[in-house]
């Protein structure tokens, strides 16, 4: 494992992606969130994913100049094309527009499709926080677990982001619709390590903690087994109606993960309630949960969010750790 500081791991990353022609200002915002992610601990979704990034721009699944572009708004509810951009581009554009709105409205909604993958589903929740507001906000994927009672993969593990801000700390919930993200499968392959609770279905149909087997079946296991089926489906249906965009199926049919549908709400909460009456009820609820009897487990008893700062203070004294192979094919990728 090798340890790479924040700043030298964004001016890699700049550098590569402005040598293969993206314009400054987005390759500054794509290093900047890709480092952040795995600065705060979300690996599996930081510099571990960008040789894929590299490959769908090479690919020619990314318009790497590209910025969503209104198509349709009623008060506090909009509309946007993604015009195949960088998914991180668009989804921080498209928060930043709720977040107007809410400004304006109360609540604000933006509906986006024809994007790509925005990699780290929290940043979007800890966007609205830093201008205080909560957020919510999910995507649909191309299809990587079953329905409940199927064989064959129709669902996307579909994100969902709850965000809530805290003068402590930001409450937020990331969490994909199957037990581990795949980039936590992945990870895991990496290292060689098998996942502490089932992750899906071997290709003979048993449960199994073995990453590599789910990430060949694409049979990852629903959280809550059928609800999590359900709920999958649910926020397919809404990012594609309200964005008119495409749905796991039709991503399904294209057989690459793109084009994608996705939402981001933000809600104007200091408009509505007193910030103190908010903070007293957080602190309330936070002491109380911290209050919990251990199982024995050793598993520590935080809320959603509690660790970030934690880690994110550890890395940047000690580097980010990323691991060796991942970080030779970076710097393979700035010489091509």
């Amino acid at each position: 494992m090798r340890h790479i500081m924040p700043s030298d791991a964004e001016a890699v990353l700049k550098r590569i992606l402005e040598g293969r022609g993206c314009p400054a200002v987005h390759a500054v915002i794509v290093a900047h969130e890709i480092v952040c992610n795995s600065l705060e601990g979300t690996y599996s979704h930081g510099i571990n994913r960008f040789p894929r990034l590299v490959r769908n721009i090479e690919e020619g699944i990314i318009d790497m100049e590209a910025e969503p572009v209104l198509e349709r708004w009623m008060g506090g509810i909009e509309r946007y094309d993604g015009r195949c951009g960088f998914g991180i581009v668009n989804a921080c554009i498209c928060m930043d527009r709720a977040i107007e709105l809410a400004e304006t409205h109360g609540i604000g909604c933006v509906a986006l499709r024809n994007t790509n993958h925005w990699f780290r589903a929290a940043t979007y929740g800890y966007q609205a926080c830093a201008r205080g507001m909560a957020g919510i906000c999910f995507t649909n994927t191309m299809p990587n677990m079953p329905t409940w009672g199927a064989s064959d993969p129709r669902l996307g593990n579909n994100p969902l982001v709850f965000a809530f801000p805290w003068k402590d700390g930001d409450i937020v919930v990331d969490m994909a619709m199957s037990q581990y993200s795949y980039g936590a499968l992945e990870v895991a392959r990496l290292k060689g390590t098998k996942m502490p609770y089932p992750a899906g279905f071997d290709a003979e149909g048993n449960l199994t903690t073995d990453p590599e087997a789910v990430l060949a079946s694409k049979r990852g296991l629903p959280i809550g087994y059928w609800k999590g089926a359900a709920l999958s489906f649910a926020l397919d249906i809404f990012a594609a109606a309200l964005s008119l965009g495409n749905s796991t199926a039709v991503i399904r049919r294209q057989g690459n993960e793109y084009g994608l549908s996705q939402v981001f709400i933000a809600i104007n909460i200091n408009a509505i309630a007193p910030r103190e009456e908010i903070e007293r009820i957080i602190e309330e609820a936070v002491s109380d949960l911290a209050t919990s009897k251990p199982d024995g487990s050793g598993t520590p008893i935080v809320y959603p969010g509690q660790r970030r700062r934690t880690i994110r203070e550890r890395n940047l004294a000690e580097g980010i750790p990323v691991d060796e192979r991942v970080w030779d094919e970076i710097i393979a990728l700035e010489r091509t």
